[in-house]
């Protein structure tokens, strides 16, 4: 793998731009770029300059999941793999859950992280592609965009935690119909089962993914990382929980330097500027 496989650019506003970058193969990525992937989201998710993170692919595609071709085998920049791969043990069951779990800890990284991100899409989001694009907070697309879970028509079931995102956002029997036929979702049809937050031209696709994120990236980053959590926790949690976690999060976000200063520039009538502090 090379770095031109996947291109990172921050721009003055702290909106991190990755680009999965295998036009050839419709930014399907292979298994040291999975890795790579992981190591990236997990570094933008730790570093403050980093406001919000947009990921997109090359060319006409968003990414058409793992590339076929390296499925199952080591990572040849992983030594721990290669040593398995040596010792002939890399064909083990546990090993192989294992090597899946630990790359696919790039998708729970873009979910978890404590700031926004989107997705940008045009043409396929295949595959663990689509589980990618699930895992970011929004999803905004081109009338070219298309969904497609594609497992199945493989006779697999499924990674990158797609099943997970997919039954939060349409429920566990919309999402069992869409992983077991592997129907092909239309842009327009997504936006109508609340796959993605918007739907615009081609042509307007950057300008209006921008033009969001870089909206979001003015915000208060404490505030957003925990709303994130807020919203979490509604999900997953009893309702006592829910509550209890929101009213922790509400005080920590009080003692901010950020909500003092949102609340001087209520009174000053300006806009305020956020430090996340």
């Amino acid at each position: 793998m090379t770095e031109s496989t996947l291109v990172t650019r921050l721009d003055d506003q702290g909106v991190l731009t990755v680009t999965l970058h295998r036009p050839e193969t419709r930014n399907a990525f292979d298994t040291p770029m999975q890795g790579r992937m992981r190591e990236i989201f997990y570094e933008a998710s730790r570093d403050p300059g980093v406001r919000v993170l947009v990921l997109t692919g090359a060319g006409g595609a968003f990414c058409a999941g793992s590339d076929v071709r390296s499925l199952g085998g080591p990572d040849p920049t992983d030594p721990l793999a290669q040593k398995w791969a040596e010792q002939a043990i890399w064909n083990a069951h546990e090993a192989k859950v294992d090597r899946l779990r630990n790359l696919s800890e790039a998708a729970l990284t873009l979910h978890r992280m404590g700031k926004p991100t989107v997705a940008m899409v045009r043409g396929a989001a295949a595959g663990a592609g689509m589980s990618l694009a699930l895992a970011c907070d929004f999803r905004i697309a081109s009338g070219s965009a298309f969904f497609l879970t594609s497992f199945a028509r493989i006779g697999m079931s499924g990674d990158y935690g797609g099943s997970y995102f997919l039954t939060k956002l349409v429920g566990p029997a919309k999402t069992k119909e869409l992983y077991m036929l592997s129907d092909r979702i239309e842009a327009p049809h997504a936006l109508e089962l609340g796959i993605l937050t918007r739907l615009t031209s081609d042509d307007e696709l950057e300008k209006e993914t921008y033009a969001f994120a870089h909206r979001l990236a003015k915000g208060p980053p404490i505030a957003f990382r925990y709303i994130k959590e807020n919203v979490q926790a509604a999900l997953d949690e009893t309702i006592e929980r829910a509550f209890e976690t929101e009213a922790r999060n509400m005080i920590r976000c009080r003692f901010t330097q950020d909500c003092d200063e949102a609340m001087t520039a209520f009174k000053e009538k300006r806009e305020p500027v956020f430090r996340g502090r």
